[in-house]
Parts: C-alpha cells; sequence; structure tokens
C-alpha cells in the first residue's frame, strides 16, 4: 500500500470525524430494581436470593409452587401472560379464561424461558432473555444491578405527520415503517402513526422505509451523514486518492484485513445499517465514491435486512437503466474477502449541500448522474412497491368527484386552477405509490404502477390525467358540476319513480339553488304524491 493511498485515507478519515453534527434530544429511564423473573421451577429459583436493591417476583411457568421459597413464587397455570412497557416502566398482566386479570409492575423483566416471551426481533429496554441453561445466580444478579438506576438514549427519530401516508379517510394506506420495525416500537393511530420513543432502539428501517420521508432518522440527520461523507471524499481526493469505496458499517472495530487490503476503502460507521437508505446511498456515489457497500453482520434483524434487500433491489435498477454498474452499491456480509469492481464510468463528483428531504436528495443525485452520461434511458419501470410511479385515469369511468385529489398525502393528484373547468392534474415527482387515490376511488378508475422518471423536467410537470365539460345549469346558467357526474346520475335515476316526470328530471340538471326554488314551485313535490324518503 503506497504513502499517498495511506495518506488519502488517514486525511479522509480525519475530516469525516471532524464533521459537526447536530445533537438529538435524549429519552431517560429510571430503574429502581423491581424485577419480574419468568421461568420454570428450577430457573426462577436462581433468583430467590438477589440482594438490594433488586426486588424480585417470581412467575413459574410450570404452573406449580414447588419453588424454594413457594410463598414468593405466583403460579402462571394457565394463565395468559401479557407484557408491555420498556426499562422502567413494565407492566404484566396474567389473564384467565374468565378474563380475571392480576397486574404486575416492574423495572426489569428477566426471561429465563428457551424462546423470549416478546415475539420481537429486538426486545425493549429492560428486557432481559437468558437461557436457564447452565445460567449462574451471581452472573444474573450482575447483569441485573448493571440495568439498575438512571439511563439515557437518544432519540432517533423525527416524524412528521403532515405528509405521512398511513391513513386517509379512516382508511390504512401505507404501513411500510411499522412492517419494517424490529422492536414494535411503531403503532397506527388510524390515520397516523405514533413512535414509542422509549421502545425505539434506532433500528433505522423505518425512515429507509418510509415512501415520504414523514419518518426521519435523525442520529445523525440525512444532510449531516451526507455532508460527512461528501467532505470526506473531497479530502480523500485533494490528497491523491482514487477509486473511493465507501463501506458502511455498525461494528465497533472495522476490520483491519479489510484496510490492509484495500487502500481505497473508507469505512463510515452509523448506529445501524438499515438506517443508509437509497437518499444516502445514491448521494454517496455521486459524491465521489467508485462503489457503496452496505456491511450487514449476524445481529442485523430480518425485518431490517430485508427491507435493505428491497431498497438495494429498486437502487441496483436505477442505476443499471442509466448505464451503471448495477453492483456499485451493493449489500455484502462482513468478512475479509472484497472484490474491487473494474473502474466504471466517470461521473464528475457533486458538490452541492446534501439536502435534509428524502425525496429531494434522491432526486437531486439522480438529475446528476442523468445530467452526466451518454444517452441513458428517459425512464425505467421499477418493481413493485418502488415509492416512485405514474398514475393513469380511466376517463370513461372517472366522474372527477376529486376524491383522489383529497386524499392524495403526496399532493401529486391535484385539482385545476380553473375551478369553473373540472380537472385533475398529475406530478410524478410528488408521487409517492401509497395507493390512496386506488382505496378512495369510487368508481375504481385510477391506476398507479412504479417507474421513475430521469428527466427533471418533465418528472417536475403537471400534465393532466383527466378533465371534463362543466355542466351549466338550465335554470340560471351556473356552471355547477363536471357533465359526466349529471349524466351518470341522471342515467342511474331515469327509472326510479321519484324521478318519473321531466320536470323532476330536470331538477338533477339544476344547481343547488334553482333546485329548491323549483321544488317549492312544482305542486307536485309539495304535495303527499312525492316523498323523498320513501
Amino acid at each position: 500500500m503506497s504513502k499517498v493511498a495511506m495518506g488519502a485515507r488517514e486525511l479522509a478519515l480525519e475530516t469525516l470525524d471532524s464533521v459537526k453534527t447536530t445533537p438529538t434530544s435524549l429519552i431517560k429511564f429510571q430503574s429502581n430494581g423491581r424485577v419480574i423473573v419468568f421461568g420454570d421451577d428450577e430457573a426462577i429459583n436462581l433468583c430467590a436470593n438477589f440482594s438490594e436493591p433488586l426486588r424480585v417476583t417470581r412467575v413459574s411457568m410450570s404452573g406449580s409452587r414447588q419453588s424454594a421459597d413457594p410463598g414468593e413464587a405466583i403460579a402462571l397455570k394457565k394463565r395468559q401472560i401479557k407484557i408491555e412497557g420498556h426499562l422502567g416502566k413494565f407492566t404484566v398482566r396474567l389473564v384467565d379464561a374468565d378474563d380475571i386479570t392480576e397486574t404486575l409492575q416492574a423495572d426489569i423483566i428477566l426471561d429465563l424461558n428457551p424462546q423470549p416471551l416478546i415475539k420481537m426481533e429486538i426486545l425493549p429496554p429492560g428486557y432481559l432473555h437468558e437461557s436457564a441453561t447452565g445460567a449462574n445466580s451471581k452472573t444474573l444478579e450482575n447483569q441485573l444491578l448493571e440495568m439498575t438506576g438512571e439511563f439515557e438514549k437518544p432519540k432517533y427519530f423525527k416524524y412528521d405527520a403532515s405528509i405521512c401516508a398511513h391513513g386517509v379517510n379512516g382508511k390504512t394506506v401505507c404501513t411500510r415503517c411499522i412492517d419494517a420495525c424490529p422492536a414494535g416500537a411503531i403503532g397506527s393511530l388510524i390515520e397516523k402513526i405514533e413512535v414509542d420513543p422509549y421502545l425505539c432502539q434506532g433500528g433505522g428501517a423505518c425512515a429507509t422505509a418510509c415512501p415520504s420521508g414523514a419518518i426521519q432518522y435523525v442520529y445523525p440527520r440525512l444532510a449531516d451523514s451526507g455532508n460527512r461523507v461528501r467532505k470526506m471524499l473531497q479530502a480523500f481526493r485533494q490528497q491523491g486518492g482514487k477509486q473511493a469505496i465507501v463501506m458502511f458499517h455498525a461494528e465497533t472495530e472495522f476490520p483491519q484485513e479489510l484496510l490492509q487490503q484495500h487502500a481505497s476503502i473508507l469505512p463510515v460507521r452509523v448506529e445501524e445499517v438499515a438506517s443508509v437508505g437509497m437518499d444516502l446511498c445514491l448521494s454517496t456515489l455521486v459524491y465521489g465514491a467508485s462503489q457503496v457497500v452496505l456491511l450487514s453482520n449476524d445481529e442485523i434483524p430480518k425485518l431490517s435486512l430485508t427491507e435493505l434487500e428491497r431498497q438495494l433491489e429498486w437502487l441496483q435498477t436505477v442505476l443499471g437503466s442509466l448505464g451503471l454498474e448495477p453492483q456499485q452499491i451493493s449489500l455484502q456480509a462482513i468478512s475479509a474477502e472484497f472484490t474491487e469492481l473494474k473502474p466504471g464510468i466517470n461521473v464528475e463528483p457533486a458538490i452541492y449541500t446534501m439536502p435534509e428531504n428524502k425525496r429531494h436528495a434522491i432526486f437531486q443525485a439522480v438529475d446528476h448522474l442523468y445530467q452526466q452520461l451518454d444517452q441513458p434511458q428517459e425512464l425505467v419501470d421499477l418493481p413493485q412497491g418502488a415509492p416512485f410511479g405514474t398514475a393513469t385515469i380511466n376517463e370513461s369511468t372517472c366522474t372527477l368527484c376529486m376524491a383522489c385529489v383529497g386524499a392524495c398525502p403526496g399532493k401529486a393528484l391535484q385539482d385545476g386552477s380553473n375551478r369553473e373547468v373540472p380537472e385533475i392534474f398529475f406530478i410524478e415527482s410528488n408521487c409517492i405509490q401509497c395507493g390512496a387515490c386506488t382505496q378512495t376511488c369510487p368508481e375504481s378508475a385510477i391506476t398507479i404502477s412504479p417507474r421513475m422518471i430521469f428527466d427533471r423536467e418533465r418528472r417536475n410537470r403537471s400534465r393532466p390525467l383527466n378533465k371534463d365539460i362543466p355542466f351549466a345549469c338550465i335554470s340560471c346558467g351556473k356552471l355547477f358540476a363536471p357533465t359526466s357526474v349529471i349524466t351518470k346520475i341522471t342515467d342511474q335515476l331515469k327509472d326510479h319513480y321519484m324521478f318519473n316526470s321531466t320536470r323532476a328530471m330536470d331538477r338533477l340538471k339544476m344547481c343547488e339553488d334553482c333546485r329548491v326554488v323549483d321544488i317549492v314551485q312544482d305542486p307536485e313535490a309539495m304535495t303527499g304524491n312525492f316523498d323523498p324518503l320513501n
């Protein structure tokens, strides 16, 4: 390894560490040593004589009271166990077949069962699961003592409910963050979500999965992460470094074998690899990296790994359609084995400041690549689930009721500026493919499909999807509804007994004011012969 290469990497990593990031707030825990232990009789007896400040309540999963001190053990019998909470604030409910509940409170849960009682990939803070096989009483006591006292952790997220696509008009639309969270920290509030900051442990897959950027990872913030990488790569080039390979990892110590074998590797430590999404990957590429690698290990939750693989599928589809090597951004298991790609297409590194907005960051990186590459495709169809795409409307069934416009969380669907002419417009860059429009449309007239348009002007342009001639009131001439709506209503009601007269049918073609006047003036409508409720 040459001195130039070593010097370039050394300066780059020093620069990375020197860039300040915006601090986040802290979440505080208070644990006073109240412990509930779950396990069979033999296991829970390991905890019978713990010293202060630990105060232990033992729950026997065996259902018997054959413990060392029967008076202090609670027999589960056939009751169900429901556990909620976190370090310092656990609530345990033991519920029998008659729904009679015994409620217990604790600061810490010690689970000595073969499998955790809580079925989460990441257990709550304060929930300790240990196999009873070979367990040592003193070791368990020390572990519990370490979980007693005051603790702090970062608040890892920021949530903007105004652009969240979770629910619209009482219907659940998007659950990507909920589905991706391995800690079960995100719940539904019907039209919005709620993140429990005490359960959130910074996995980051929620922010990576979110199509709109409503939930953001802030440890560190996206803009801070991007600007750190940008300055690191600038320093690397200025010192003579070439073909930088940026590796995002969550290891305490980066494998020295990799650093010794590859002079161009620049390791960037993150709290969790799943927090590195399309936005930061693409931005790292345009800031001058020849390769971007996400390093996974055995500890990454399956839900997080699944989300990363999904993101990589979209990313690599985009890169390939731009004429780049798809593997320039990849997900690899951490090991000493690594193969550098051959130098690819030279792209002038970007110098712009990293945007804070997720979608802006993605599109700005794509624009930078598209402008420099020779004759790439104008657009690419993306795999199902990608958060970019188009919408089409079946004009023969659409009545321009505007339900889709009101439901669209990204403002991709908009009504016309000319209120007298009913129109629906579409801005593709705003579409997150959430499906709110398709779920809301009463006529099932709208269809969405994932793709990405590379031309910025075309992507940001407002284009018409459907429009109609406004219908004029036959009495006063006021424009009051789309013609297609009036046509559909009259066609549906023409055989209804309430509209069996020409005058009654004509009222359907009047504005609201003229309709009331005509009803008052119509003797048939004002007598018992006309019953609108019958």
